[in-house]
C-alpha cells in the first residue's frame, strides 16, 4: 500500500469517529471544556470539579467509543445495537441547565473566598467536530478583613483568651475567605478543647462580620458561645468551665474476660486528670488496634463538677479463620500459593493474641518436560502478640504491639531441598506523621540445602551465594505512609539490617583471628551490613487516569566471614513482575555479566549493590479493564571485593570482573531499559495484571554487539508477568 493511500483511509477513518456528525439536530456534542480567567487556562481542582459537564474519553485523537455507541443507538433495539452501547460511550452533550448550574456554583465558590462581587458566564464556540465550551471568571476586588475583637461570655474562656489570640490565623487585611474563619473556628475549639473545655465544640465559635457601607472591609467580633444543658426547669444556659476525669470504669454489662494485665493495656483514662480531647482520641486509637474488640466507645458524662468515663467494649469471636490465595511468578515459574491462619484472641486474659499459620504453593515451569523446573513448598509459623511494647511498659507508642515469631519453611526442587527454620522478636508501632517503626532486635534463621544435585551446588554455590548459612542479627524498617499534596502523593520506605557483628565480635574473643570463616556446628554465619530505600510518586490524573514513577537503591556490603559473594537470601536481583518487568527474576546481572554465562553456567543473578528506576501510565480502557505504558531501568553489582573474592573461576578474568563490578561510570551502559504495555482488571477487592515487556536495552550483550533491540528481532527479547496487584 502506497503512502498516500494509508494516508487516505487513516484520515477516513478518523472522520468516521466524529460524534458530532450522526447527533440529530439540535444537539452538540462538547469536544472541549475550559477554565479561563484573565485570558489564561485555571486548572485547579477546586475550581474544576464544580464543573457539571464533562468531555468523552479522547484515545490517538479520536473518539471509537463514541462512535460505537452512536453506532449502536441507530438501532438499540436489536443485540448487536445494544451490546455496542454497552462497549461504548455516550457522547457528552451541551446541557444549558447544567451549564447555568456551573456558572451559579464557580461564583458562590469565589465568594466564598473572599470575591463577593465575581461574575462567571459561558460561551460556546461551535464547529464542524463538535463544540468547544468556555467558561469564563473575573473575580473582582476582594474583600478585605478589618477589625475583629472577641465577645466571651465565660470568663473561664477569658483566662485562655491572650494563648487563643497568639496564634490567631485572622490577621487585619488579608482577604476574608470562608476557609479561613472555618479553620479559625476549629482552631480555638481544638485549643480549648484540649484544655478542658469538654462541653465546646466548634459550633460555639461565631463570626458576626459588617460590610454596611465599606463593601471591600469586614468589621466585626468572634463570639463563644454559652453551653446550653438541660436544667431542672428545662433548657438552662451556663458558662463553659474545664472538666476533670472523674470516675473512669468498663462498662459492666459484658464479662470481658481481661487479667490485670490485660485492663493495664487498656491504656484508660486517668482520674483527676484534666480533660483533654487528644488523651481521649489516643486512648480510642490505642483501643482500635486490640483485635480482641470490633468495638470500643468512651461515653463521657458530666456529673456534678466531674467528668464520668465509661467504657463500652463489644469482644470480637475468640477464634478467627483467614484464607488467601495468590498466583506467583518466580523467575519463569508459575504457580499457585495458598495459606491458611487460625488466630485466637485474648487467650490467657492480657489481649494477646495467638495464631498458627500453615501454607504452601506449586509451581511450574509452562512447556518444561524434564521437571527440572517444578517446585512446591510448605511453611508452619506460630506468632504470640501482644499490645505493647514488652519490656518497655511506660512507653506509650501508638500503635505499638509486640510479636514473637517462629516459623519452619521447606522448598523442594529436583535440584535440592531447602530448610529455612527463623525465629525473631518484633516491636512495632507508629510515630509522627503516621511514621511505622519495625525494629527486631532479635532475629536469627537457618537456611540448609539436602539432597543437592552435586552438578547444581557447584554451579550456584560459589556463584550466587547459594549454600548453607546462619543469619543472625537485628533488623530496622520505616515507612512513610502515603502523603498527598494536589495531584500528588508520596511515600516512602528505608529498611537497614546487620549479621553475625556481635557472633563475629564474640568469636574473636574466644578464638582469636582465623584464616576461614568462623561455623556453628559446621555452618557458616552470614556477616554482613545491608541497606536499601524504596520512594514512590503516584500522580491522579482526571477521568481515572494516573501516572507512578519509583526508585529504589541499595547496597549490602560482606564482611570478613562472608568472603566472595554475599548470601543469597539477602542479596539483590533485577527482574520480575514488580521490578524490571522485561527480564524473569534472576536473569541479569550482575552488571553485564554476559548472556552466555546464564545459558551455560546455571548462573542466577544477584549482587551487593541495586538501582531501579520505574515509571508507568495508567488509563481506563473499557469499564474495569485499564492499561499501561511502562518504562523500566536498573540492574544489580557486586562490588569489586565481592568479585575479587568470589570461589569461581570465571572471576579470574579482569575483564569480567570489570564487567560485574559497580563502577558509577559503567552504570550508563550497564543499566538494563525495557519498555512496554500491561493490561490490569480490577475486580474491586483486587487487581489481576499482565505486563509484556520489551528488552530495548540488555547490558548482558554488550559483548556480542546487539545490546540495543532491533525491530528484525521482533518479540524474541521479551517478557511476559502475570502478578495480582499494582507493582508499585
Amino acid at each position: 500500500m502506497r503512502p498516500s493511500a494509508a494516508f487516505f483511509l487513516l484520515a477516513a477513518a478518523l472522520s468516521a469517529c466524529n460524534p458530532q456528525r450522526w447527533l440529530p439536530e439540535g444537539q452538540t456534542w462538547i469536544r472541549r471544556i475550559e477554565l479561563t480567567e484573565n485570558g489564561q487556562v485555571r486548572t485547579e481542582d477546586k475550581y474544576l470539579e464544580l464543573i457539571q459537564l464533562q468531555t468523552n474519553t479522547s484515545v490517538l485523537g479520536s473518539y471509537p467509543y463514541v462512535a460505537l455507541y452512536q453506532r449502536g443507538a441507530r438501532k438499540p433495539d436489536t443485540r448487536r445495537g445494544r451490546w455496542l452501547q454497552k462497549i461504548g460511550e455516550a457522547p457528552a452533550l451541551l446541557d444549558t441547565a447544567l451549564a447555568a448550574e456551573t456558572v451559579e456554583q464557580l461564583e458562590r465558590k469565589l465568594r466564598q473566598e473572599g470575591y463577593f462581587f465575581a461574575r462567571v458566564h459561558y460561551e460556546l464556540t461551535a464547529g464542524a467536530r463538535g463544540a468547544q465550551l468556555r467558561f469564563r471568571m473575573e473575580r473582582g476586588q476582594p474583600t478585605r478583613l478589618g477589625s475583629i475583637r472577641p465577645e466571651i461570655y465565660s470568663p473561664y474562656v477569658e483566662d485562655q483568651l491572650r494563648m487563643i489570640q497568639l496564634g490567631s490565623l485572622l490577621v487585619p487585611g488579608m482577604r476574608l475567605s470562608r476557609d479561613m474563619l472555618e479553620s479559625e473556628r476549629k482552631r480555638v475549639a481544638d485549643y480549648l478543647k484540649e484544655h478542658g473545655f469538654f462541653t465546646l465544640g466548634p459550633d460555639a465559635i461565631g463570626f458576626d462580620l459588617d460590610t454596611l457601607g465599606h463593601p471591600y472591609r469586614a468589621d466585626g467580633v468572634w463570639v463563644v458561645q454559652n453551653w446550653i444543658r438541660d436544667g431542672e426547669f428545662g433548657p438552662q444556659e451556663e458558662p463553659h468551665r474545664p472538666w476533670y476525669i472523674g470516675q473512669v470504669r468498663l462498662a459492666d454489662s459484658l464479662n470481658y474476660g481481661l487479667n490485670e494485665q490485660g485492663i493495664r493495656r487498656l491504656h484508660l483514662l486517668k482520674k483527676g486528670e484534666l480533660y483533654r480531647a487528644s488523651a481521649v482520641a489516643q486512648s480510642q486509637e490505642w483501643l482500635r488496634r486490640l483485635d480482641a474488640f470490633q468495638n470500643q466507645q468512651w461515653r463521657l458524662s458530666p456529673r456534678g463538677d466531674s467528668l464520668d468515663a465509661e467504657l463500652v467494649l463489644q469482644p470480637a469471636p475468640r477464634v478467627g479463620v483467614l484464607w488467601e490465595a495468590e498466583g506467583t511468578n518466580t523467575s519463569g515459574i508459575y504457580g499457585v500459593q495458598t495459606a491458611f491462619e487460625v488466630r485466637d484472641r485474648n487467650p490467657l486474659g492480657g489481649l494477646e493474641a495467638l495464631s498458627g499459620k500453615l501454607a504452601g504453593g506449586l509451581g511450574v515451569a509452562i512447556g518444561d518436560t524434564s521437571q527440572l523446573f517444578r517446585t512446591y513448598f510448605y511453611e508452619l509459623g506460630l506468632a504470640l502478640e501482644v499490645p505493647d511494647l514488652l519490656g518497655l511498659p511506660n512507653v506509650k507508642r501508638n500503635q505499638a504491639r509486640s510479636s514473637a515469631n517462629v516459623s519452619l519453611a521447606r522448598q523442594y526442587r529436583r535440584e535440592f531441598d531447602r530448610l529455612a527454620l527463623s525465629g525473631e522478636l518484633l516491636y512495632h508501632w507508629e510515630g509522627k506523621k503516621a511514621t511505622t517503626w519495625d525494629v527486631k532486635p532479635l532475629f536469627a534463621s537457618y537456611i540448609g540445602l539436602r539432597g543437592i544435585d552435586s552438578s547444581f551446588y557447584a554451579a550456584l554455590a560459589s556463584k550466587s551465594g547459594f549454600q548453607n548459612v546462619f543469619i543472625v542479627g537485628p533488623r530496622l524498617n520505616v515507612k512513610r505512609p502515603s502523603v498527598s499534596e494536589g495531584r500528588w502523593s508520596r511515600r516512602s520506605e528505608w529498611s537497614f539490617e546487620t549479621s553475625g557483628i556481635l557472633t563475629d565480635l564474640g568469636f574473636r574473643a574466644v578464638r582469636g583471628a582465623q584464616a576461614d570463616p568462623y561455623t556453628v556446628a559446621g555452618v557458616p554465619f552470614a556477616h554482613y551490613v545491608r541497606a536499601e530505600a524504596d520512594y514512590r510518586w503516584r500522580f491522579r490524573g482526571r477521568q481515572r487516569r494516573e501516572g507512578a514513577v519509583r526508585l529504589q537503591g541499595g547496597y549490602l556490603h560482606a564482611l570478613s566471614n562472608s568472603p566472595g559473594l554475599p548470601p543469597f537470601e539477602r542479596a539483590f536481583y533485577a527482574g520480575g513482575s514488580n521490578d524490571l518487568r522485561s527480564w524473569i527474576n534472576f536473569r541479569i546481572g550482575p552488571g553485564a555479566l554476559p548472556k552466555a554465562v546464564f545459558d551455560t553456567a546455571g548462573f542466577l543473578g544477584s549482587g551487593s549493590v541495586k538501582l531501579l528506576a520505574q515509571a508507568e501510565w495508567r488509563f481506563p480502557i473499557l469499564g474495569s479493564t485499564f492499561g499501561a505504558l511502562f518504562a523500566d531501568a536498573g540492574n544489580v553489582w557486586l562490588t569489586s571485593a565481592n568479585a575479587k573474592s568470589a570461589q569461581w573461576g570465571l572471576m579470574n578474568d579482569p575483564e569480567l570482573r570489570k564487567a560485574v563490578s559497580f563502577n558509577p561510570l559503567n552504570v550508563p551502559r550497564q543499566t538494563a531499559l525495557g519498555l512496554g504495555f500491561g493490561l490490569r482488571y480490577d475486580f474491586e477487592f483486587f487487581i489481576a495484571r499482565a505486563d509484556l515487556g520489551l528488552q530495548v536495552y540488555d547490558p548482558r550483550r554488550t559483548a556480542t554487539g546487539d545490546a540495543w533491540w532491533r525491530p528484525v528481532g521482533g518479540l524474541r527479547r521479551s517478557a511476559l508477568q502475570v502478578a495480582i496487584g499494582l507493582p508499585f
